[in-house]
């Protein structure tokens, strides 16, 4: 065999690769760097404005005040089953007869919630952290809220109970929503 090409066995300076590049221009360190030793780097598209998917959220919100709906109408529904088997005739925030209209006002709440979340989107530096927070402090408020302006304390049982239940679902639902799409 001849000394021009080295053996596999021989321990001869051959780069960074593992292998001798007889293709490689003399004095070329790396086989596909540009011209001036540079290497290609990607351009990242210019921004938007919206750093978030748009659709997405619309439609988790959307989703979000369906859900709330259906869990607020489900849960007056308990309590005032609760309240009729037990021989408690109180009237209470939601009413004696409907009980989707607390699906109604829960639904209403998720997309106020969600349009002011599309704000914090283009107003904060961390809009998930400060929707979590005003969004909690608010639900604390229509939890307490009943305790303050019903007459009887079984009143404010159940709505505390409606009011909180669909605060919850918009806030986890929400709160998740934003998480996927920003």
């Amino acid at each position: 065999m001849s000394d021009r090409y080295p053996r596999d066995s021989d321990n001869r300076d051959v780069g960074n690769y593992g292998y001798d590049d007889r293709t490689r221009a003399y004095g070329r360190q790396e086989p596909y760097a540009e011209p001036g030793g540079q290497r290609y780097a990607p351009q990242k598209p210019a921004s938007s404005g919206l750093k978030f998917d748009v659709g997405p959220f619309i439609g988790g919100v959307v989703a979000t005040a369906i859900t709330t709906f259906i869990a607020g109408w489900v849960a007056t529904a308990i309590v005032q089953a609760v309240y009729n088997r037990t021989g408690t005739s109180v009237f209470w925030m939601y009413g004696l007869e409907d009980p989707w209209i607390a699906g109604v006002y829960g639904a209403l709440a998720a997309i106020l919630a969600g349009a002011f979340m599309l704000l914090l989107f283009q107003a904060v530096p961390s809009p998930n952290t400060f929707f979590s927070w005003i969004a909690g402090l608010v639900v604390v408020a229509i939890i307490v809220l009943p305790f303050l302006a019903a007459g009887a304390i079984t009143a404010a049982f159940g709505s505390a109970i409606v009011n909180g239940l669909m605060g919850f679902v918009i806030v986890a639902l929400l709160s998740t929503t934003a998480a996927k799409t920003y």
